[in-house]
């Protein structure tokens, strides 16, 4: 098993999947969990993706799916260039 860290950072308040409400702009840890394929060559596969998320004053980690995650980021994005 291997673990990825990476930030991420929105510039404004953000939706995502399974949540009732928007989140805070901020930079957030994202960790991704990979384990080995069983194969001759290296290769990994993604088992699990979570984000580290402030939701009402409490730090918690949720998990997330990458596609969300890109899709929200590239919304705060675009969100930027409009304006």
């Amino acid at each position: 098993m291997r673990t990825t860290t990476s930030t991420v950072v929105f510039t404004r308040p953000f939706h995502l999947p399974g949540f009732e409400h928007s989140h805070l702009p901020g930079a957030f840890e994202v960790k991704t969990d990979e384990e080995p394929l069983d194969t001759f060559s290296e290769g990994w596969r993604r088992v699990a993706t979570t984000i580290r998320l402030v939701d009402k004053g409490n730090v918690q980690v949720w998990p997330v799916e990458p596609a969300d995650l890109d899709k929200a980021l590239a919304a705060d994005s675009a969100e930027g260039v409009a304006a």
